[in-house]
């Protein structure tokens, strides 16, 4: 498993409690909780992560509301807000990754952490996001 999925891998487990239970985001980021070992590249990219879904989470989830058609957002489970929140932030903050390859990560987390069919949801959201909000509004 490379670092940067073990790191995203890590990132939506503390998003989760951030969502689910509201554990402090400081608090949850000193991954106290997580019982096996974290090298420091996975813990902070992982932190990155973490810190930049909670600064721009209104804005994120607007644009999940935008493209989730029909879906309000307390309908989507805990898990996939988390994992669509951290990739819509990967593919607006981490331009040097090429969108298949988080589109990709996204659908390997959903599918380790929930179902086909919500993979399948997230794939969906995240092909149409990037293709109107980035692709669109940056023509090469």
């Amino acid at each position: 498993m490379s670092s940067r999925h073990r790191g995203r891998s890590l990132a939506l487990m503390c998003l989760y409690q951030i969502d689910l239970v509201g554990t402090d985001p400081d608090r949850a980021m000193k991954f106290d909780w997580y019982d096996k070992k974290i090298t420091r590249e996975e813990k902070d990219y992982a932190v990155f992560l973490v810190k930049g879904v909670v600064e721009n989470r209104k804005s994120i989830d607007t644009l999940i509301k935008k493209y989730s058609e029909n879906w309000e957002l307390s309908r989507i489970s805990v898990v996939n807000r988390c994992i669509l929140r951290l990739s819509i932030l990967s593919l607006q903050k981490e331009p040097f990754l090429a969108a298949p390859v988080v589109i990709n990560e996204a659908v390997e987390l959903t599918k380790e952490f929930e179902t086909d069919e919500s993979a399948q949801f997230i794939n969906g959201l995240l092909d149409a996001f990037y293709k109107k909000e980035i692709v669109a509004k940056n023509p090469k």
